[in-house]
């Protein structure tokens, strides 16, 4: 309780700020040079945004957290379809990674022992297709702009840079959760909880846009969500939660 009461006390002398700041890259890069040289080469035959590797790695990367979470596999989002496509041929063809899930909304493969990319965290290509208020492709504000939290809204922009919200460096030190975007009130709660887990706060306060997102909604769409959750049978593990996010996208 007095850790809450601290929590309440810092955010009431904090006001959230917008837009986007740089920050310096702190540790991480190393381990994924190989695969930012790749982007790299994507890049050339695009633009400069035609890739952006952002959200958990980048993260951990510009946290200025004492001791920052680790993150689970590097996000790796595209601008359209034909720089995804462009970008899988080479991961499989040519570095020979190896499909772990495929699904609606990524590509995931799994964290190889040799070659190039053997020391890299598995890597994961988010499927650039914009349905509702979840958007996954795009330029790199585009996608950053979109993501929910302020600790997750953060991209490598260099190999010594990451573009990160302006309340990220706050917020990660603090190990609060702010939420600024709510694709589904029901997935973001789901989400707030597994940022619970690995060890974030969520201040009533930031809990109340859930609330107030959800008595914004309209009947439809309350009463579509309702019947799909009391329809499913048995209990949630931690890849339904992942899927229930994929799947809650509709407005």
């Amino acid at each position: 309780m007095e850790k809450e009461k601290w929590l309440e006390k810092q955010e009431k002398a904090y006001h959230s700020k917008t837009g986007f700041v740089e920050l310096p890259i702190l540790r991480g890069f190393d381990v994924i040079s190989p695969l930012w040289d790749i982007l790299e080469d994507v890049r050339s035959f695009n633009t400069d945004d035609s890739v952006t590797l952002c959200g958990g790695y980048a993260r951990y990367c510009a946290s200025t957290a004492k001791e920052p979470t680790s993150a689970g596999d590097v996000d790796i989002y595209c601008i359209d379809m034909e720089v995804f496509e462009t970008l899988r041929k080479i991961l499989e063809n040519t570095y020979h990674l190896i499909i772990r899930a495929d699904n609606d909304t990524a590509v995931t493969y799994e964290k190889t022992k040799v070659g190039k990319l053997k020391n890299c965290p598995p890597i994961q290509i988010i499927k650039p297709i914009n349905e509702g208020r979840k958007v996954a492709g795009g330029d790199t504000m585009t996608i950053l702009e979109n993501f929910d939290f302020t600790v997750v809204r953060a991209a490598i922009i260099s190999p010594t840079l990451a573009l990160v919200d302006a309340d990220f460096e706050h917020d990660e030190k603090h190990n609060l959760i702010r939420i600024k975007n709510i694709h589904c009130p029901i997935s973001s709660n789901l989400r707030c909880m597994k940022y619970a887990k690995k060890g974030y706060f969520l201040t009533p306060s930031e809990c109340m846009k859930l609330f107030i997102d959800w008595d914004e909604r309209d009947d439809s769409y309350r009463t579509k969500l309702k019947d799909f959750l009391l329809n499913v049978e048995g209990g949630y593990s931690e890849e339904d939660v992942n899927e229930l996010e994929a799947l809650m996208r509709i407005d």
